[in-house]
């Protein structure tokens, strides 16, 4: 979901950016002027997604505003390694440099390459031509700096998700120095195809409105597949086939206007993926293995990864707090393979012990993994001094929603079975989840969960009995949404019967059903402008007749999902809020 939130522009800025500006956009050439800002590390924790990244490098200062990049390069073996600028999505309006696009920054790593994921201007701040000018200054400050990041300058990758591709094939337009390659995921390229469709529409919310007989003249002169300028790269474009906000024939016209030009471009489909590469199923994961080899590919030699090493003794430098792929749980999958459940670590400074939040992402308990939708609230723990831990669970359809609540329990008794291991106070652990996972977290919650003592493995003895809870935008009401038409295929998928002809098994796993007193104090964060806030209110009463202490965070305006609330200052005041919330509960005698 994208947020409409109109921009401080005015419509009459906005006609003209649309109109006269967007339409000498193709052949409007930026020379670079002046000297590149130094290399300046403001983060030396990085982005808490990749140990060893470069956090927060400002690499552009314009109208009062500070634009940054994260940078992860690889040790040095003697020569320079290519480089790939990421550029996120978010509908023009929305996301950052962490949100969208984590899964893609540890796979470019995995393969070698080092990388830069880069923040930009978004509709609400300045005109279209705005954002490919920042996109356009991280590239030229990065190749300014190419010595010191150890990248060549002319062996550079362009990698866009979502807008970011749209964003991506505008900046070719410009014909920039050293970029060898394109990739581009669910990406957009042509606004006039489906002039009435969802990316036309999304488009003309972040830009426009526009008068009805300029139109098609604005999208048009928006839609790079459309410019006058034949600079083409050797392009991999990787789209979802089951797309209905950009559809595949996207990316499949892109091709061919690439393929005109005399360059080679490659579509890759993935099988009834939906839109965003973050909301693929680990069955659809294939891709990511095509990108990293095409990218190796075009922009060899690619040396193998040399990552710098993670210091695991008592006092960690700050670059390696974060810990990854940590093993808490073995099971047998449908195939009778033996896997593995992982997470992620976050140590804070100091002996601690420390307060702990388990960490929990969504994606309506089918996709996602640890580092997808929930980075946002990495950093603000972080800072407030919690040790965080963000798990992998099974998924459906091959795992039911017991076996992801049992997942859960498994993460909290092993957490607090290592203790001293992670310097964590076994005492004061707060369990984190969104969407999906906010319906898991509840109901974990809503159970009671002591240790069994008899078990032969000494992490089953513990409790898994948490402190607090926070929920963002959960679903908590599973009789309810039986009632709508539009949910049927999701709960035939979850429980195995569509409409309400179960009840008593979507009560079971509703927390508005299964919550009772006694529960650990709960935070209900939730923004105002989506389907999920009514039942966000109604959890808020039932927790009332249940005198279980609770709060409810409203995020005034904001859409669904944290990654779509980055790039919004007037949303941001969640990240503090929930910090202070869980330091208050947390710091309770009990």
């Amino acid at each position: 979901m994208y947020s409409n939130e109109k921009s401080a522009i005015s419509p009459l800025e906005r006609l003209l950016i649309s109109s006269a500006i967007l339409t000498a956009f193709a052949l409007r050439a930026l020379s670079a002027s002046g000297d590149c800002l130094p290399l300046v590390v403001r983060n030396p924790e990085g982005n808490y997604i990749v140990p060893g990244t470069l956090g927060d490098i400002v690499y552009k200062r314009v109208d009062g505003r500070e634009l940054s990049l994260d940078a992860f390069v690889h040790i040095s073996d003697g020569n320079s390694r290519p480089g790939v600028v990421v550029i996120h999505g978010g509908g023009w309006t929305s996301g950052s440099r962490i949100a969208h696009v984590p899964q893609i920054l540890e796979d470019l790593t995995d393969a070698g390459l080092n990388w830069f994921s880069v923040d930009y201007r978004l509709a609400q701040e300045a005109p279209l031509v705005s954002a490919v000018d920042d996109l356009e200054a991280a590239l030229r400050f990065i190749r300014c700096h190419a010595r010191e990041l150890r990248t060549d300058p002319d062996r550079l990758a362009l990698l866009g998700e979502d807008t970011g591709a749209h964003l991506a094939a505008l900046l070719l337009a410009r014909e920039p120095d050293g970029v060898r390659g394109l990739v581009t995921l669910a990406g957009v390229f042509d606004l006039l195809a489906d002039p009435e469709g969802d990316m036309a529409r999304i488009f003309e919310q972040a830009y426009g409105p526009f008068p009805r007989d300029l139109r098609r003249t604005a999208l048009f002169e928006a839609s790079p597949v459309h410019s006058k300028r034949a600079h083409q790269v050797p392009t991999l474009a990787i789209h979802g086939s089951g797309d209905k906000e950009a559809l595949p024939a996207q990316s499949e016209g892109w091709c061919r206007r690439v393929r005109s030009s005399g360059a080679p471009c490659e579509v890759f489909l993935v099988a009834q993926g939906i839109h965003r590469p973050e909301n693929w199923t680990p069955v659809q994961w294939s891709y990511r293995h095509r990108m990293k080899e095409w990218l190796k590919d075009n922009l060899s030699p690619v040396p193998s990864p040399r990552l710098p090493a993670s210091d695991a003794g008592p006092q960690p430098s700050s670059a390696f707090r974060v810990a990854k792929n940590l093993r808490f749980r073995h099971y047998v999958d449908r195939h009778g393979e033996e896997s593995e459940l992982r997470l992620d670590f976050y140590r804070p400074a100091g002996p601690g012990p420390h307060p702990a939040v388990i960490v929990v992402h969504g994606g309506g308990w089918e996709a996602g993994d640890k580092v997808t939708y929930v980075t946002p609230i990495f950093e603000p723990l972080a800072r407030a001094g919690f040790a965080w831990f963000s798990i992998d669970y099974r998924l459906t359809p091959e795992f039911g929603i017991p076996d992801q609540l049992d997942d859960l329990r498994r993460a909290i008794r092993h957490v607090r079975h290592n203790a001293e291991r992670y310097r964590i106070d076994p005492s004061k652990i707060a369990l984190l989840g969104e969407s999906a996972s906010g319906q898991l977290a509840l109901q974990v919650a809503a159970t009671p969960c002591p240790g069994i003592p008899e078990s032969a493995d000494s992490v089953e003895r513990e409790s898994c009995r948490v402190q607090a809870v926070v929920s963002f935008y959960g679903v908590y009401d599973f009789v309810s949404m039986s009632r709508a038409g539009s949910y049927q295929s999701m709960l035939a998928r979850l429980f195995g019967v569509s409409g309400a002809g179960n009840r008593s098994r979507l009560e079971q796993l509703s927390p508005l059903y299964s919550a009772g007193p006694g529960m650990p104090p709960v935070l209900l964060v939730n923004g105002t402008a989506e389907f999920l806030w009514e039942q966000a209110q109604r959890m808020s009463a039932r927790l009332v007749e249940l005198e279980v202490p609770h709060e409810v965070l409203p995020i005034p305006g904001a859409p669904h999902g944290m990654e779509n609330w980055e790039g919004h200052p007037e949303w941001m005041f969640y990240k503090e809020k929930v910090a202070e919330w869980l330091k208050g509960e947390l710091s309770r005698e009990r």
